[in-house]
C-alpha cells in the first residue's frame, strides 16, 4: 500500500552514534608493488641447470577518488573526465524542496546520479531502479521520515514514487536521489565526481589538474581521506544535523534568506549568556557547547585568544553564500549551529589569525572548524560531532 508522505510537525531526533573526524592532507602516490617469484630452481634432465629468476609485478589495487570543487564542477573538467575514466559517476547537488503545505517547504540535501554510472560505487545495486518520477532515499533520510519503498512525496510541485532505500555511504549521505535525466529534478548543477583507477595518486592529479581551469579550487579525495565522497567533504552532512538539532520548514526566500518556521525557533534557539562573549541567540544545544569551550578557554587562561567584539552571531536563517555566487545548501547558522569569532582578522578565503590552541578547544567541544574548509572560512565554527 503506498502511503503519502505529509509533513504536519516539525521532526525532531537525536543524534545517535554518529561522528565526524575530518582528516586532512593527502597521502602520496599509490606505488605499484613487486612480488617476487620463486628463486632459481633445479631442472632435472640429463644436465643440471639453473632456470633464470623471475618476478612478477601485480598491478595496483583499484582507488576510488573523490573530485569536488566550490561551485560545482565545470562543464570542461566533466567532459574531460567522461572521455578518460570508466569508472566514473558524475554527480548533481542542489537543495530540493519537500512541500509542507500553505506555501511552506522543507529543505532536503538532494543529489542526482545516473544509476547505469553508479553501479561502479553501489555494489548492492541499491540505485538501480531509479528512474524520472522516482527517488531514491538515503539510509539515514528514510528512517528521520518514516518512509519506505512505495511511499511517494511531493517535492517540488511534482509527486515522486520512492522506489528505493540506499546506504549512506553509496549516495554521500544525501537525504535524496534524483535521477540525472529526470526533467522535472530540482538538481542541476554537477557537485562532485567519483572515480574508480589504478593510477597511481600523483599521476591521476596530475591528469584532473590539466583538466580544470575553474573559478574556485579543487579539491581531491581517497576513501579514507574524509568520512564522506561528497562536495562539502569536510562538515557533517545536513541529514545528520537534521537528526541532532532538529528540522525546519522555510518560505520567502529573498536571496540567500528565508523565513523560517517559527515552531523551529520557539522550541531550539535560545537567548543565554556564555562565557567571554556575552549574549547569544542560538540553538539550544550548540550554547551549551560554546559556553562549555569558552569556559575551558577561561579555566585555562586563554580567555583572550577570543576578541568579545569580534564575534559576529550564531543564528541567522539563510542559504550559504559561496564565493562563487552560487548557493550550495543552507547555512548552519540556520539552525543556530555555527558561530564567527575574530571576525576581523579571519576574513573568508584567508589562512587567518586563529590561535591553534583556540581551535583545539573548540574541536574538543564537538565544533568543525572552517578554517580546514576548501574556500578556507577560518571565523567559522559549526556543529560536527555528537557532543554528547
Amino acid at each position: 500500500m503506498r502511503r503519502s508522505v505529509e509533513l504536519g510537525t516539525l521532526l525532531v531526533a537525536v543524534l545517535m552514534g554518529y561522528g565526524l573526524a575530518v582528516v586532512l592532507g593527502s597521502p602520496g602516490g599509490v606505488q605499484p608493488s613487486l612480488t617476487p617469484g620463486p628463486g632459481p630452481r633445479l631442472v632435472a634432465g640429463p644436465t643440471t641447470t639453473i632456470a633464470p629468476e623471475t618476478t612478477t609485478s601485480s598491478a595496483p589495487e583499484p582507488e576510488t577518488y573523490l573530485v569536488w570543487s566550490t561551485g560545482g564542477l565545470t562543464t570542461d573538467l566533466v567532459d574531460g573526465l567522461e572521455a578518460r575514466f570508466q569508472d566514473l559517476s558524475i554527480v548533481g547537488g542542489d537543495v530540493a524542496e519537500l512541500d509542507a503545505g500553505d506555501g511552506w517547504a522543507v529543505p532536503l540535501d538532494a543529489i542526482a546520479i545516473d544509476p547505469d554510472a553508479h553501479q561502479a560505487f553501489d555494489a548492492e545495486g541499491s540505485t538501480s531502479r531509479l528512474r524520472p518520477g522516482a527517488i531514491i532515499l538515503g539510509e539515514t533520510s528514510a528512517m528521520f521520515r518514516d518512509t519506505e519503498v512505495g511511499d511517494t512525496m511531493a517535492i517540488g510541485g511534482n509527486t515522486y514514487e520512492v522506489v528505493g532505500i540506499a546506504p549512506d555511504d553509496v549516495v554521500g549521505a544525501a537525504e535524496v536521489v534524483f535521477a540525472r535525466s529526470d526533467a522535472s529534478s530540482p538538481v542541476i548543477t554537477d557537485r562532485y565526481a567519483l572515480v574508480t583507477t589504478d593510477l597511481p595518486r600523483a599521476e591521476f592529479e596530475d591528469i584532473v589538474r590539466e583538466m580544470y581551469d575553474g573559478p574556485a579550487p579543487l579539491r581531491i579525495r581517497a576513501g579514507g581521506e574524509t568520512p564522506w565522497l561528497r562536495h562539502g567533504d569536510a562538515v557533517l552532512p545536513q541529514v545528520f544535523i537534521k537528526l541532532a538539532l532538529g528540522e525546519f520548514s522555510y518560505r520567502s526566500r529573498s536571496g540567500s534568506d528565508f523565513v523560517q518556521d517559527p515552531a523551529f525557533q520557539e522550541e531550539h534557539i535560545i537567548e543565554a549568556e556564555v562565557a567571554i562573549i556575552g549574549e547569544v541567540t542560538c540553538h539550544q544545544t550548540v550554547v551549551e557547547m560554546l559556553d562549555g569551550a569558552m569556559t575551558q578557554l577561561v579555566d585555562e587562561g586563554l580567555a583572550h585568544l577570543v576578541d568579545p567584539a569580534g564575534f559576529a552571531g550564531c543564528w541567522n536563517p539563510r542559504y550559504i553564500r559561496a564565493t562563487t555566487g552560487s548557493s550550495a545548501g543552507i547555512s548552519r547558522h540556520a539552525w543556530g549551529a555555527a558561530v564567527d569569532l575574530n571576525v576581523g582578522s579571519n576574513p573568508v578565503g584567508s589562512a587567518g589569525t586563529q590561535d591553534h590552541r583556540l581551535v583545539e578547544v573548540m574541536l574538543e567541544w564537538g565544533f568543525t572548524w572552517g578554517g580546514d574548509w576548501l574556500v578556507p572560512d577560518p571565523m567559522h565554527f559549526e556543529y560536527g560531532i555528537d557532543s554528547g
